[in-house]
């Protein structure tokens, strides 16, 4: 497979951070700079992992593929679509995103509450940790695992519990047919969706957006015809809709992102119980995931947001450039930031590795004995 496998000059460039005890900035196609909180340390130096790229592996009757991290998303999804198959997470795929941002940012698009999350498919990854170690955790195949799945804990950990050189996914066939359908409702009106789940349909998308729900439904065509004709609504060809909700040029996005840019309002993405109603924020809604995934634009401050949704038991991120400087993530505490301060010592007992760009406040090691102070 074309690429280039750039691991040991990545590795050289982490210890050579490590001995001279400076932090490192992890940067891939940059697609993702404004998503959480800014490094914090001006001597950061940046290790881009773009030269390590292209597809290593791939077994389209195994339906697993292995790739470097600093591969294209475009790159990976053309030849997975070449051979008739998908990443089922339905990853956004902004320009210049790698499938290495993707998966540190653990990012999934609208089939997430119907096939699974990007977490769900990794199979196996290589990393380079804080002591500038080249490890390698899982494999090719889907097993049980005692304790920590560590390919997994890779995933969403904002490249704070090392450098993800290589992922190994699963990966499954694309759908015989998708085929959407666009009911009129009410704003705000997420009700519906508890019933729709329940029935026995090949739901693959469903999410409101104004007054108009929509249901993608994916599998076999008759399978397809029959769901939509139970469900009813209007038929829309082909999945556009989706991509520019996944892709965020939807224009509700590139309405939002504009708002952020020209004043003083917040993109936020919430995530809550798909059973939660309607959240008291003001602001403009978008609602993925049949109501699991909610999109809120607003001028309330992120203190306000991360309260309302806290009480919802779920947790919120901010998702545009911060011009008052609040925090991008729901704060947390007690039992569970002890943890991922101590899978933190365990990766990175230095903190090198996107130091304050994640949580910050676990930026401060849990013990003074794990960097030997």
């Amino acid at each position: 497979m074309e690429g280039t496998d750039s691991s040991a000059d990545l590795i050289d460039q982490v210890r050579q951070a490590i001995d001279a005890k400076t932090p490192v900035r992890i940067v891939g196609g940059d697609s993702k700079a404004v998503l959480g909180e800014s490094c914090s340390d001006e001597n950061a130096v940046d290790l881009n992992t773009l030269k390590h790229s292209g597809i290593i592996s791939y077994d389209a009757t195994e339906l697993v593929v292995t790739v470097r991290a600093g591969t294209r998303l475009s790159e990976l999804n053309k030849a997975l679509n070449d051979a008739g198959q998908m990443m089922p997470f339905e990853p956004p795929e902004q320009a210049g995103a790698t499938i290495g941002g993707v998966l540190a940012c653990g990012l999934s698009g609208p089939r997430r509450p119907f096939s699974g999350s990007a977490r769900d498919y990794v199979l196996g990854t290589r990393i380079i940790n804080g002591q500038a170690q080249d490890l390698s955790f899982g494999g090719e195949v889907m097993k049980n695992v005692a304790g920590y799945d560590v390919s997994r804990v890779q995933v969403g950990a904002w490249g704070t519990l090392g450098v993800l050189l290589d992922v190994s996914m699963k990966v499954l066939p694309v759908p015989e047919m998708d085929l959407t359908l666009r009911q009129q409702t009410k704003q705000h009106d997420l009700s519906a969706f508890s019933s729709i789940m329940r029935q026995p349909v090949p739901l693959s998308g469903a999410m409101l957006i104004d007054d108009s729900r929509y249901l993608r439904l994916s599998g076999s065509e008759a399978a397809v015809r029959a769901a939509a004709a139970s469900l009813g609504g209007d038929t829309l060809d082909g999945n556009a809709i989706w991509n520019e909700v996944r892709d965020h040029t939807h224009s509700f996005y590139t309405n939002a992102y504009a708002a952020c840019a020209n004043g003083n309002k917040t993109l936020w993405r919430i995530s809550v119980a798909d059973c939660q109603p309607p959240l008291e924020l003001n602001g403009d809604w978008l609602y993925e995931w049949a109501g699991g995934q909610r999109w809120l634009l607003t001028e309330l401050p992120a203190h306000t947001v991360f309260s309302v949704v806290d009480a919802a038991q779920g947790h919120a991120t901010r998702y545009s450039a911060s011009n008052a400087k609040e925090p991008s993530f729901q704060p947390i505490e007690g039992g569970l930031q002890k943890l991922q301060s101590r899978l933190r010592d365990s990766f990175d007992p230095l903190r090198l590795f996107n130091r304050g760009r994640y949580h910050p406040e676990l930026d401060v090691p849990s013990s003074p004995a794990v960097t030997g102070a």
